[in-house]
C-alpha cells in the first residue's frame, strides 16, 4: 500500500486492469479524439456519471464522498480527480468534512510530544499506557530502485486518542523497540463541517 493508502497492483494486473477499463471505455463512451481535449475547469460531459451506473464498470460513485473513483481488486479504489473524456474536474469531495481540523498551532503541538522519544519504555514512561495496540498498525513499501528489489515492512503501532483533541497520535514500533510518531485526523462524521 502507498503512502496515501491506495493499494499497488502488479505488473501483469495493472495490464489486465487497463485492458478491462479501455474495453469499458469503449463500451459505454464513444470517444472521436485520439488525443484526450484540454483540461477544463468542470465536468459536464456526463460519461463519468454515466458509467458509474453500469454494474459491471470499474469507474464508480461514492455518493457519502461525493467521488468518482476506478474499483479494482477486492477493496482497491483510485480516486478521479479529473474526467477521462473531457478533462474537466470532478466535484468537490465532501471527505474532508468527516475529519477534525488540525490547525498548524496544534500540529506543531503534537510533534512537541514526540520530541525525546526514542524507544516504547520512552513512549510509556510520558504517556502511560496507549489507548489501543494495534499488531498491523502501518506498513511501508519501498519500491525497487537503483537494482535493489522492492521490500515492504509492517510496523506494530501504540495508539493514543486524548493527546489531542483534532488529531490520534499513533507511535510505530520498530526494531529494538524503536519508535517513530505519527498522527492522524481524527474522524468526526458527516456534521464536521
Amino acid at each position: 500500500m502507498s503512502e496515501d493508502g491506495v493499494r499497488d497492483a502488479g505488473g501483469i494486473e495493472l495490464f489486465y486492469f487497463a485492458l478491462r477499463i479501455a474495453r469499458c471505455i469503449v463500451r459505454s463512451h464513444c470517444v472521436e479524439r485520439v488525443m484526450p481535449p484540454e483540461r477544463k475547469e468542470i465536468c459536464d460531459c456526463g460519461a463519468l456519471e454515466n458509467a458509474s451506473k453500469e454494474a459491471d464498470h470499474p469507474i464508480r460513485w461514492d455518493d457519502r464522498m461525493n467521488e468518482y473513483y476506478l474499483a479494482y481488486g477486492k477493496d482497491g479504489r483510485m480516486m478521479i480527480y479529473y474526467c477521462l473524456f473531457c478533462g474537466g474536474r470532478t466535484p468537490e469531495s465532501r471527505r474532508a468534512s468527516f475529519f477534525a481540523h488540525v490547525t498548524q498551532e496544534e500540529e506543531t503541538r503534537i510533534y512537541g510530544l514526540f520530541r525525546g522519544i526514542r524507544t516504547v519504555t520512552d513512549v510509556v514512561a510520558r504517556f502511560g499506557p496507549p489507548d489501543e495496540e494495534r499488531e498491523f498498525g502501518s506498513a511501508v513499501r519501498h519500491r525497487e530502485r537503483d537494482g535493489r528489489p522492492s521490500r515492504g515492512e509492517i510496523f506494530r503501532s501504540m495508539v493514543y486518542k486524548k493527546l489531542s483533541p483534532a488529531a490520534d497520535v499513533y507511535f510505530d514500533v520498530g526494531t529494538s523497540d524503536s519508535v517513530r510518531g505519527r498522527w492522524i485526523q481524527k474522524y468526526v462524521g458527516e456534521n464536521a463541517g
